[in-house]
C-alpha cells in the first residue's frame, strides 16, 4: 500500500492541473489546412502512373540508374538540366521504379530513394519541392524474368507533368504539346523532349 500511495498522489496532481495548453504563438499547421494539401492536378495523373497508363507526352524526362544505385549519375544529369525550367513552371510527379531483383520491400525503398534523389537534384536547379511528389512503385511494372538489357530499362524515374490533361484538344500546360506537332508559323522549332521512351 505504501508504494501505491505516491503513484495515486502523482496521478491526482496531474489531473488536477487541467489540460495542457500550447503556447500562444504555437502553430501546428492544422488550422490553415495547407500542411496536408496536395498540389492540384496530382490525383488523376498519380492514378495513371500507378496503373501504368502514363501518356507519353506527359513524361518530361526519364532518368536511368545503375543496378542497386540511387544517385543521379553524371550522364543522366543533362536530362534534368534540360527540363529545369519546365519543372519550375508546373507540378511534377516523380515515379520511381526498380527491376525485379530484390525483395518487394527493398525495391519499394530503392525506388523511393531514386525518386527522392531526382527531386533533390531538381531543387538544386531551382525547382520547388512543394510542387513535386514522389511515387515509389518498386518492381510493380518491371518485366519479370527480363534479360539484363531489359532490366536496366526498369531502373528509372519518370518525371511526369501532373497538369497534363488527356482529351480532345484539352491540355493545361505548354509542356504537353505533342512531340511531333508542327510549330506555329514563324516560330522556331521546339527542341525534342529528352528521355521519352
Amino acid at each position: 500500500m505504501s508504494r501505491l500511495l505516491p503513484l495515486l498522489a502523482a496521478a491526482f496532481a496531474l489531473t488536477a492541473c487541467g489540460p495542457a495548453q500550447n503556447p500562444s504563438d504555437f502553430d501546428s499547421g492544422m488550422n490553415n489546412g495547407d500542411m496536408f494539401r496536395r498540389p492540384s492536378g496530382i490525383d488523376a495523373m498519380a492514378e495513371a502512373i500507378r496503373s501504368g497508363n502514363i501518356p507519353p507526352e506527359a513524361i518530361l524526362a526519364t532518368v536511368y540508374f545503375g543496378f542497386d544505385r540511387y544517385a543521379v549519375e553524371s550522364g543522366e544529369r543533362a536530362k534534368l538540366d534540360a527540363i529545369a525550367g519546365r519543372v519550375g513552371a508546373t507540378t511534377v510527379l516523380l515515379a520511381g521504379y526498380t527491376d525485379h531483383a530484390g525483395t518487394e520491400e527493398y525495391n519499394l525503398g530503392l525506388s523511393d530513394r531514386r525518386a527522392q534523389s531526382v527531386a533533390d537534384y531538381l531543387v538544386r536547379l531551382g525547382g520547388s519541392r512543394t510542387r513535386m511528389e514522389v511515387i515509389a512503385l518498386g518492381e510493380q511494372q518491371a518485366a519479370q524474368g527480363a534479360a539484363a538489357a531489359a532490366a536496366a530499362k526498369d531502373r528509372k524515374v519518370h518525371i511526369v507533368d501532373a497538369n497534363y490533361k488527356v482529351g480532345p484538344g484539352v491540355r493545361s500546360t505548354e509542356s504537353a504539346r505533342p512531340i511531333n506537332a508542327a510549330p506555329a508559323p514563324g516560330a522556331a522549332p521546339a527542341p525534342e523532349p529528352v528521355g521519352l521512351n
